[in-house]
């Protein structure tokens, strides 16, 4: 959480960017703005997170798909990401996950309090350049359950569309 400010409940944060990733290299232009913006002073945070922790989660999850989760998800929540991916099936896949899950403390995905976004941009590229480089995904999320070298790609992809949703660009910097 930001330092100094009040908890922001995401669920009802109306302001969010419209954020859509087909593919990897969609990140990595998305990731690309971002610094742009932030070089330029147009970034603000529009949840509980800056827009280098939102970065460094991203990172830190993708992380663990392709090393494994170090951390055992308590049986009530793997038990309802299983019913979850029943119930909803492939919009897992399709639309980003809905604003305002809180994650448990505990979890080795959680940003670290003070991230800029040149760290967390860094380390979202470099692990977005391990899959390119054919790093193989773990074959089970502690979560979801099973899923193919594709499905991981895309859950990524809506996960990144969920937080960079709160990344706040105030004007779009041109292309560099």
């Amino acid at each position: 959480m930001l330092r100094g400010m009040t908890q922001v409940n995401t669920k009802s944060v109306n302001n969010r960017r419209d954020v859509r990733l087909a593919t990897l290299d969609d990140l990595i232009y998305e990731i690309d703005r971002i610094e742009r913006a932030d070089a330029a002073k147009n970034l603000r945070p529009l949840g509980n997170w800056s827009p280098g922790q939102n970065l460094e989660h991203l990172a830190k999850f993708l992380a663990c798909s392709l090393d494994g989760f170090p951390d055992k998800p308590p049986l009530v929540f793997k038990a309802f990401g299983r019913v979850l991916r029943m119930v909803l099936g492939k919009r897992l896949l399709t639309k980003p996950p809905p604003p305002g899950f809180k994650l448990p403390k505990t979890v080795s995905f959680l940003p670290a309090d003070a991230v800029s976004v040149a760290e967390g941009a860094a380390s979202l590229r470099a692990q977005i350049e391990r899959v390119w480089s054919g790093a193989a995904f773990i074959p089970a999320s502690p979560f979801f359950g099973r899923l193919s070298r594709e499905q991981w790609i895309e859950l990524h992809l809506r996960h990144a569309e969920l937080h960079l949703s709160f990344v706040g660009i105030e004007q779009d910097s041109p292309a560099a």
